[in-house]
């Protein structure tokens, strides 16, 4: 497949035909004489995200969310590679459950994915199939919490047989009782508890250490300061412990007060953030109809580019530094050649018009769960989108095909 368009390539927009062949980029050229059909695309060419960061539920939980709803709401927003969490039903702690729970998602899902163990005595032989594993340094959504004494070991031999290590830093020494709304919440799960916890991330021993979903510009300083890399989902970037969301809005760690969000936008731009991802955690609505009892968590993989791209649309975010934490810099993580419209790369590619801002639409996600946080927040949806050199979203319409993503291993 030829097309022709303008694309972002080192740092510029440039009016070029790019060949598609075997799922690579093929070459990139100002002008081309050809007999082929060519595919003109209006508006611009972007690599497609990469969400770090995601819990589809599957298997256990598919009444909420399973990999093939997941992952077509992923590649409908823009998002052609998921990393998906180890906090399903049974959890994802063993060899065994690690190769059953591959061969579940291969079978449905649209785009590539891969696949976080959690850190447990089985560590050595996961590493066969997986080099990523979490860690939960308190209780989130379930008890998945290591004694501290236990993990110093595990993540020895983590980091001896080359696992990269996810960290979900909260220390429940900090924990209060529990709440009756937003602000109760984040004042129960204090920032002091994730900066605990960071600096306990010292104290374990040293090999890669990857920060998941911090909330303040003083977390994110103090992990870029000790070399751990650096994560910020939109929900924090967007929202705030004082929005009218109710149980809708809660998620661990808490929506912070509006003064930490806009501080970590500056954060982002200052270059403190090295991923951009999503935390998709659905839950049905039903669930979070009291807010004590709601289980903390938020859809969120579909509207993570759309929502960035309608900032860069207004001038808010620069679509280098977007594309670097969506794209670039997970890719350099998992070992893949994407993040970049550049000859040689796999062919994962978005289309949208930067005019084309538009309400988000609860009706128009592809969420089992059927609801979202962000309706009403403009973004700006990817008309088409590429996977291995072919439309998996043409016209704003999925044609995906279930099973056709892969599993990236380690």
């Amino acid at each position: 497949m030829i097309i022709k368009g303008t694309a972002y390539i080192k740092g510029e927009y440039k009016n070029c035909y790019i060949g598609l062949e075997n799922g690579k980029i093929d070459f990139i050229k100002k002008s081309l004489k050809t007999t082929e059909d060519v595919k003109k695309i209006e508006g611009v060419l972007l690599p497609a995200g990469i969400d770090m960061h995601v819990h589809f539920r599957d298997p256990g939980m598919t009444s909420k969310e399973d990999f093939y709803t997941g992952s077509m709401s992923a590649a409908c927003g823009g998002i052609t590679t998921v990393m998906d969490m180890p906090n399903t039903d049974p959890p994802t702690d063993s060899y065994k459950r690690l190769k059953e729970k591959i061969e579940i998602v291969e079978k449905k899902s649209v785009i590539d994915f891969g696949l976080y163990g959690l850190l447990s005595d089985d560590v050595e032989k996961m590493t066969e199939l997986t080099k990523f594993f979490k860690v939960y340094m308190a209780s989130s959504t379930g008890e998945l919490g290591l004694d501290w004494e236990e993990l110093d070991g595990l993540l020895n031999k983590a980091y001896n047989n080359g696992g990269k290590v996810a960290f979900h830093c909260e220390d429940e020494d900090f924990f209060g009782d529990e709440a009756k709304d937003l602000i109760e919440h984040d004042e129960n799960r204090p920032l002091d508890s994730e900066l605990s916890a960071i600096e306990k991330l010292e104290s374990l021993p040293e090999g890669d250490k990857y920060v998941c979903h911090l909330t303040s510009s003083k977390s994110l300083n103090k992990a870029k300061n000790n070399g751990f890399i650096t994560e910020v989902t939109p929900h924090h970037l967007f929202l705030s412990s004082e929005a009218l969301l109710g149980p809708f809005g809660k998620v661990n760690p808490p929506l912070r007060r509006e003064d930490d969000k806009l501080k970590i936008w500056s954060a982002l731009e200052n270059g403190k953030v090295d991923f951009l991802a999503s935390d998709h955690a659905p839950h049905l609505e039903e669930e979070k109809d009291d807010f004590d009892k709601a289980p903390s968590g938020l859809p969120g993989v579909e509207t993570l580019y759309p929502l960035m791209l309608n900032s860069v649309s207004r001038g808010k975010i620069d679509i280098s530094t977007v594309v670097k934490s969506l794209a670039l810099n997970p890719a350099k993580r998992l070992g893949l050649k994407r993040g970049k419209i550049q000859e040689g790369y796999d062919a994962e590619l978005i289309n949208i018009d930067f005019r084309d801002s538009e309400p988000i639409d609860p009706e128009k996600l592809h969420y089992k769960c059927g609801w979202t946080t962000f309706e009403g927040f403009p973004a700006i949806f990817p008309k088409n989108v590429i996977s291995k050199g072919e439309f998996i979203v043409k016209d704003n319409e999925f044609v995906g095909k279930k099973g056709a993503g892969n599993y990236i291993g380690n």
